[in-house]
């Protein structure tokens, strides 16, 4: 699994491309003239508020367990791989026992592909949730800040080359969302299984297709 801070900035940041558009309905009754430009650090944003710090925090502990259980399971399918791997250097079973053997082996190892993708399907959509009410906190946040001094565009910190400091509204959007949204729940993921297609199953539906 990938950095959960790779993803909050990746998925955040995405979403701030659209503040523009939200905040542009602030400044309707103002008069029609140059833009006045706010700029608003998303990592420092998700670093500093009580949000992003909960919602970075929840996913850092079901991330650590996923990966947990990945490797005990995988120290599990290495152990029995070497088990195999003597039993046919001392050939202490027949090769029809052996075959056998082999097939729970692969069964086993495609049982547990099917758990850690169902473990990393059931992270991101946990994830997808908690970032959306967090970017929806940050959005509403930058919004109100930017209202009340006067800007009507915000830019996104990575779009931004060269600025006056005074354009930078981060920090009083953290004191903002602080206020606004101080928590957001991260959702237990839920492992939802797929069915493996029974024995001879996948051949005999071939077969009726020709």
């Amino acid at each position: 699994m990938k950095s959960i801070l790779f993803f909050c900035r990746r998925h955040v940041a995405a979403g701030l491309f659209g503040i523009a558009a939200v905040i542009a309905p602030v400044a309707a009754g103002a008069q029609q003239g140059t833009p006045v430009i706010a700029v608003l650090d998303v990592d420092q944003v998700i670093h500093d508020s009580l949000a992003g710090k909960s919602v970075m925090s929840q996913a850092e502990k079901y991330q650590q367990t996923f990966v947990q259980e990945n490797a005990k399971e995988e120290n599990e399918l290495r152990s029995s791989q070497q088990d195999l791997a003597n039993e046919q250097q001392k050939k202490v079973l027949s090769q029809e026992v052996f075959s056998e053997r082999v097939k729970d082996f692969e069964a086993k190892v495609g049982q547990y592909k099917n758990r850690s993708f169902a473990r990393e399907k059931a992270f991101q959509k946990s994830y997808s949730t908690a970032m959306g009410q967090l970017q929806k906190g940050m959005l509403e946040s930058a919004q109100d800040v930017a209202q009340a001094h006067g800007f009507t565009m915000v830019l996104p910190r990575t779009q931004v080359i060269l600025f006056d400091d005074k354009m930078n509204i981060t920090k009083d959007v953290v004191v903002a969302m602080d206020k606004k949204v101080p928590h957001v729940e991260f959702p237990a993921p839920k492992l939802e299984m797929e069915a493996a297609p029974a024995a001879g199953q996948s051949g005999a539906a071939k077969k009726k297709s020709q």
